[in-house]
């Protein structure tokens, strides 16, 4: 009798399935064994659950990795309207883009290759496209720094992946310690391009996307004026 007990009790104190901790169980599984190790009967092991419960809250595998998209999108901070000028709003953001990409190496490549279809992640874009609106870009320049911008972060944070040999089936970064004389030009650059390096890389190329931002908001806020 005291077994049955026991098995009632752990069975209604079991944590209720809810889109947040499948989201949650889903990062994680795509974080230790890359996109091919998700699937929804995986997904039903890891949340202790039958992958059927799941359906009830997404209706594919999809929509699953929608809401891992969601998540990784949520790590990337753009402070809010006023507590920074704009520019440098953006330079946070680009910061912060970088470091989700390496905290979550195997699960980044979602951002590029996935396209928003949420209102939650719609939210976010038209939060960032404000910030270009305050540097006086109608839309067509909007639209071309958002992909200018997206492009080098996206970018980097793939290159950065790669230089940590941080991807999945990883083999070992040549370049770290590359020495072959038929090839001079690359010993040159390999010192600059070596891990410990990269965020120099990085700040170099940012500069130069905010600085033709920067001209390019001082000419559409004067012809505005």
């Amino acid at each position: 009798m005291q077994k049955k007990s026991t098995t009632r009790k752990a069975h209604k104190t079991r944590e209720p399935l809810t889109r947040d901790r499948i989201v949650d169980a889903a990062l994680q599984l795509v974080d230790s064994e890359g996109l091919e190790g998700l699937s929804m009967r995986r997904l039903g092991t890891a949340l202790r659950v039958e992958a059927m419960a799941i359906y009830h809250h997404f209706a594919n595998k999809g929509e699953v990795l929608d809401g891992v998209l969601e998540r990784l999108v949520d790590e990337v901070v753009l402070p809010p309207k006023g507590s920074m000028p704009a520019l440098e709003r953006l330079r946070h953001f680009a910061r912060s883009y970088r470091q989700m990409a390496l905290r979550h190496p195997n699960a980044f490549i979602l951002v590029p290759s996935r396209r928003f279809s949420t209102d939650r992640n719609f939210a976010r874009y038209e939060n960032l496209l404000e910030t270009f609106q305050e540097l006086g870009f109608d839309g067509a320049l909007s639209a071309r720094y958002f992909r200018t911008l997206a492009y080098f972060c996206s970018g980097a944070g793939l290159a950065d992946i790669a230089s940590r040999a941080q991807q999945p089936d990883a083999t070992p970064v040549v370049m770290e310690d590359f020495n072959n004389s038929q090839y001079p030009l690359v010993i040159a650059v390999v010192p600059h391009l070596r891990a410990g390096n990269l965020d120099a890389v990085f700040e170099f190329g940012l500069e130069i996307i905010m600085q033709a931002m920067t001209r390019d908001s001082e000419a559409a806020l004067k012809q505005r004026s």
